[in-house]
């Protein structure tokens, strides 16, 4: 039986268009380098490949990264979701948005575990999904594309008909109390003072 390692796939989405920020989200300085190396150094204890999904070039300092531009241009995260999942050859991929720096990668790897028999295993806190911090099926594919060219836009528009894990607050506060994993960094402000 294969890890959760060997069977996952990362894919970060490192396309959008940033204007809630003003720039380009994953080149913001995080650390000693980018939001977008902070968040594919905490997957790499939990994938076995990584993928980004970028529509601009990207100069990426870890080792054996593809990158992939959008199939469907100018679709958001559902078009992001959609060339990442056409190009992973694994079964189940994890799928993180480029300005979430606090993922887990216990939480990761609990997450694909939690997917096995399911289509999805998506994180549902206080009446929300985090569809940006899932894990997809590859044969989610047909149904994100069947959603794109119905001209919806939101991930979460394809869950209809899916066999959905949901992954509760309990579930994930064992390897992050505050849940921080889920945070996205969307404007300025909430940028740490200190980087």
């Amino acid at each position: 039986m294969s890890s959760p390692k060997t069977a996952l796939t990362g894919i970060v989405l490192a396309g959008g268009g940033s204007t809630r920020m003003g720039r380009d989200k994953a080149s913001l300085p995080w650390g000693r380098e980018d939001l977008l190396h902070a968040v594919l150094r905490a997957l790499i204890p939990a994938c076995a490949r990584l993928i980004v999904v970028s529509n601009t070039p990207r100069d990426i300092a870890v080792p054996e990264v593809a990158v992939v531009a959008d199939i469907f241009q100018g679709c958001g995260p559902l078009g992001g979701l959609h060339a990442g999942l056409a190009a992973t050859v694994t079964e189940y991929s994890f799928v993180a948005a480029c300005d979430m720096p606090f993922v887990n990668g216990a939480a990761v790897s609990y997450m694909a575990s939690a997917a096995a028999g399911f289509d999805a295993a998506v994180p549902f806190v206080d009446g929300f999904f985090h569809p940006l911090h899932a894990v997809y099926h590859r044969r989610c594919l047909a149904s994100v594309e069947r959603a794109l060219l119905a001209g919806q836009r939101r991930v979460s528009d394809f869950y209809p008909g899916l066999a959905l894990r949901r992954i509760s607050r309990a579930e994930l506060s064992r390897f992050d109390p505050e849940l921080l994993m889920l945070n996205s960094l969307n404007r300025p402000q909430d940028l740490p003072a200190k980087l």
